[in-house]
This record gives structure tokens, sequence and C-alpha cells, in this order.
């Protein structure tokens, strides 16, 4: 196997690097020989030995090319950080037995096995020192920078969700890791960082690559089954292991902060079954997060089944619109050879209406943009809720519906709202209602549901002039407001009109929600009231808008209804949560086309999941 262009090669290694390479081995393993065994007594510096003694660490160093090589693995310069190696106990294994069968005498070592396994094990910390990663060719597909860091608080968020679930009460305040992701420790975040950066690195491990999903297809969940995941995080705690060495850590019987000590740097089968299933649960964000940044796995092996993401069908009557109008295009120009005058005014027609339509889709187009930048992001919803989905369809590109997701001190407001009809005019209200929402819990920080929403309708009826029967808009909102407190597991919630159902044991509670709530005019408030819900470790919450519920299809134009979707949450209550956002957006299709209906979309539609 070749290097590729931008790698160090062999030759140059040994021109450059082969002399301050020794050197650092030489250094990391005689500290290290002062609380472990090495096999090896280094009493002098490296400067202080010998030019027969550092010729023995030279050729060793020389050497480390060919072995990287024989893996698969090459060397490239980093900038700001070093990307973790994943070098695997077999091939470790080929690189200890290629040293024991040579020949050397040197008095130095007293057990030979030990010290090259040693002196091996710190070959990728002695280059990263030398500014140097590596990497193999396999690996190079790579996630976006920009999102690595938002990856990486999802990962910490279900990390710490973990710890709380192995250990209810206790949230590891003396592990330094426990820290909230913006207090971490750097050595802690470049962990986090550098668990995003290997994310296509796991899936390769079970036969699968990473691409962004085409413009105009919709990614869908990847099903992980137990083998692959238990491979993944056979594979994570192997990346995390060298990330640990890269960093100046080795195996100490209890943990050690300042002399980089960890019980945990051992083969994943000593693992015990708590430290597994950390791995294991960190895994099985994978299908979440691809579908999160808009990237999709798809099969290394032609002959490998797989759930890749499929065509989105144009449903909004903008769509249509525009369908119609190239239709009409279509039409006009087999029209246009009946004389030179009216093919030409035809021709103009068809402009204009090209034209209007054209700007149209474009405002619709900025008005979605403009809506998707104050709407949390799908990553900003991952940390909240780790187990979670957002089915999210509007009905005319922009949407009425709105969802919030928000930590406040140690709890998480997150609410849902509906707001009177769709497209412009909905959007419209449901801007104000959020940005008066946002303000009610991020400036003034009221944190109740009930006083939260007093608080958003006053707004919003005043933004409306509700009170004036010539200029006010009657248009209204329906809305679910909960507050969940992480440690206790207590939601608090409150709203007017939307669905809010619960699953716990294998049942469905019902509908949580609230009736329409009234203005009292005359003392100036409204009726809203806080309920309590005691919830469970995996607990599961569903909120919904009307639409979904209100869809006519079923082949004879009924709508879906309230209980029929119930069943099928219940129904589908047993999968990952990013696939149950999948299976409703099927259902719905199913739905609304069933023999060969094609329903138009009545509503805006949005189902949120959350599994505690």
């Amino acid at each position: 196997m070749k290097p590729y262009i931008g790698f160090l090669s062999p030759a140059d290694f040994r021109k450059s690097l082969a002399g301050p390479v020794a050197n650092i081995l030489y250094e990391d393993l005689r500290r290290i020989g002062k609380t472990a065994n090495t096999g090896c007594r280094l009493p002098k510096k490296y400067s202080d030995i010998s030019e027969r003694e550092k010729q023995f660490w030279i050729d060793f160093s020389s050497g480390i090319p060919e072995k990287l090589i024989s893996s698969g693995l090459f060397m490239r310069p980093f900038v700001d950080a070093c990307r973790t190696c994943i070098i695997t106990g077999e091939e470790m294994e080929a690189y200890i037995s290629s040293d024991l069968g040579k020949q050397t005498n040197e008095p130095f070592i007293s057990d030979r096995r030990v010290f090259y396994t040693g002196l091996n094990y710190l070959i990728p910390a002695s280059l990263k020192k030398s500014g140097f990663e590596l990497i193999r060719q396999e690996e190079s597909a790579e996630v976006k920078k920009s999102l690595l860091i938002k990856i990486a608080r999802v990962v910490h968020s279900a990390y710490l969700h973990e710890m709380m679930k192995q250990d209810p009460g206790k949230t590891g305040e003396n592990k330094p890791e426990a820290a909230g992701f913006d207090n971490l420790a750097p050595e802690i975040l470049e962990s986090n960082i550098d668990f995003a950066v290997h994310l296509p690195t796991r899936l390769l491990a079970i036969g699968y690559r990473i691409r962004p999903v085409r413009k105009g297809f919709k990614p869908r969940a990847l099903h992980l089954d137990d083998v692959e995941i238990e491979t993944m995080a056979k594979v994570e705690h192997l990346r995390w292991s060298w990330e640990k060495r890269l960093n100046g850590w080795t195996w100490g019987e209890v943990r050690d902060t300042r002399r980089k000590k960890h019980p945990g740097l051992v083969p994943y089968e000593d693992l015990s079954e708590n430290e597994k299933e950390k791995d294991r649960e960190l895994v099985r964000l994978t299908p979440a997060i691809l579908m999160d940044i808009s990237y999709e796995a798809f099969p290394v092996s032609p002959g490998k089944i797989s759930r890749l993401s499929y065509a989105i069908r144009p449903r909004s009557s903008i769509h249509k619109l525009l369908s119609g109008a190239n239709e009409l295009s279509s039409g006009i120009s087999m029209l246009a050879g009946i004389s030179p005058t009216i093919r030409e005014k035809l021709r103009s027609v068809d402009d204009s209406i090209k034209l209007s339509i054209s700007e149209v889709e474009g405002s619709y187009s900025y008005a979605r943009h403009i809506q998707e930048a104050y709407l949390p992001d799908d990553l900003d919803i991952r940390e909240c809720f780790p187990g979670s989905f957002v089915l999210f369809e509007p009905k005319d590109l922009v949407s009425g519906d709105f969802f919030l997701f928000n930590r406040h001190n140690g709890n998480i407001i997150f609410a849902l709202a509906d707001c009177t009809g769709h497209g412009i005019p909905a959007a419209l209200i449901s801007t104000i209602g959020y940005g008066i929402l946002d303000q009610t819990v991020n400036i003034l920080g009221i944190t109740d549901p009930a006083e939260a929403l007093t608080n958003l309708f006053a707004g919003i009826h005043r933004f409306l002039r509700k009170d004036s029967p010539v200029s006010g808009v009657s248009d209204d909102m329906e809305i679910i407001l909960c507050n969940f407190d992480i440690h206790s597991g207590v939601l608090t919630y409150s709203g007017t009109g939307n669905i809010l159902y619960h699953v716990t044991g294998g049942r469905i509670s019902g509908n949580l929600s609230f009736s329409a709530v009234e203005e009292n005019k005359n003392a100036g408030k409204y009726g809203f009231e806080a309920k309590r819900l005691d919830l469970k470790m995996d607990d599961t919450l569903y909120l919904c808008s009307d639409g979904f519920a209100d869809q006519f299809g079923g082949g004879s134009h009924q709508r879906y209804t309230r209980k029929r979707l119930q069943e099928f949450l219940l129904e589908i209550n047993c999968y990952p949560m990013p696939e149950q956002g999948d299976l409703l957006y099927e259902e719905f299709e199913r739905w609304r086309n069933r023999n060969d209906g094609d329903e138009d979309q009545t509503d805006d539609i949005t189902v949120i999941g959350i599994r505690i």
C-alpha cells in the first residue's frame, strides 16, 4: 500500500523525524518507569546516554513507518487537534512480535516483551508530540468541522444521562467529565470532539460509509442491531483508550488524574458491564446524529441490506402550483406551432406565469429560511434529550407550528405550539409567539409553565390587538409548555389544546392536555394551571399538534383521528426514537395515499417524541 498525497513518506521520516521521535520515546518510557514496570532500566536522560545507546533508539524509531504502513496507517501533519489513531490489539501484537524476532542484547532491557509492548504503545503519542497524527485511508471521510462541536455537546449530554441512569440521585460531581459542557476541561472537551470525528470510523467497522443526503431527499434512521452496536462499542472503547494514551495516560488500578492513571485502559472484554453500557449508549446515538446533520449511511458492500434515504414527495400548494405551471408551459409549447404571432403571445404569458411563480417560491423559501434560523436545530434538541425525534412537516413550506427547547439551571423547558391556520399568516403568528416565549424563558427567567403561558398570551393578544373590534386579529394558538427537572424526574406542564401523551410500562395514559383557555377580561388574567407528573426512566412523552390526527385519507376521505394516532404511537413505542419518527412519516404517507387517494396535506404537522 502506498502513502497518498499529504502523508509523510518513510524516507522523509527517517531523514527529519527519526532522531526527535527516538528522544521522545526514550523520555516517555523513562517517565513511566518511575511508577510502573516497563521492562527496562533508564536512569539517565537521553542527552546523557552514549552514541551507541542512542543508535538503538534511532534504529527502532526508523522502523516505525514500515510498521504503520503494514497495518494501513499513515502519518500526516495536524494543525489544531490530533486525530486519535485506532490500532487493534492484533496489529499491536504484530509490531511487538516483529521486534521480539530481532536479535538485540541491550543491557538496559530486563524483560523484552514488557519493554517492546510499552515502547510500541508509545508510538502514536510520540508522533503527536512531533506534530503528526495517524490515519487510515479508509477513514478519510470526515464530518464538517462546523458540526463537530454540536455533536460533541450531544455526546456529553448522553454521557451525563447514562451516568444518572446508572446511579440515580448522584451527579458525579467529583468526576471532571461530569461538568457542564461549557465548563469541561480542555482534554475532556477534545475527547468529545474526537468522538464526533470518528463517527465514520465506527460505521466503517460494521460495513457502512457516510455521505451528505442529496438535496430533495429525506434521511432515514439507520437501524443498528445488537451485534452492530457491540462491534461499534468495542471500536469506541479502542478509540477512547488510544485517545487517553495520546494524552499521556497509562493503566492504573485506581484512577489518578494527577499521575494520569486509569483502570479503564484494558481490553473491552475486561470492562465492567456498566462501563460497556456507557459505550453502547453513545453508539446508539449514531442513527439520530446522522439524521440531525443530514448525512446517511450506505453499505460498503452492495450485498449488504441497507435502509437508505427516500425522496420527499412534494405536498405543499406552492410545489403543486409550480408543478402545474410546468405542465402549462409544456402545453403552451405544443400549441406554439399555430402561428408566429400567437406563439409569441403564448410564450410571453408563459414567461409571466413562470416569473410570478418564481417570485412566490422565492418569498416562501426565504420565509422558511428565517423560520429555520430561530427554531432549535436537531442537535440542540438532541443535547436536551438524547432519545428524541421531531417530525416537522409544514403544509406550505413555512409552518404555523413552532417548538422550543431550552436548558435552564438543571431543568429543560420545552414546548409545542400550533397557531391558527397555516402558511404565511400562521407563520407570522408563530414568529411572534416564539419570540415572546423565548424572551419569557431566557430573559425574564419565567420557567413555571402556567406563569410563562400567561405572559405569552398577554403578549400575543397585545400584539394582535385582540381587544380592538376594528383592527384586532382573532387568530390564536394552542400550546403545551413543559418544565422537566432532570434530577428529580418531575415534569410540570400546562397548556391549551395540543396533545400530550405519556407512555409508561407499555401503556399510554391518554391525552394529558388542557381545554381552551379564555381570558378573564375583568381580571386581565388567563386560567392556566400547572400539573405535575413523576416520570420514570424509559417513560416516553409525545407532543402533537392536531395536523396528524386531522389528516384526511384512508381511501375514503376520513380523518386519521386522535384515537388512531394514540394506538399507533403505542404500537411503535418499542422502537428507537429516530426510527419512530420514520415510522410516523411512513404512516402519514400511507394514510394520505391509501388506494391512490393522494389527499392534500390538511394542516401543518408536528409530532415530538421524548424518551426519558
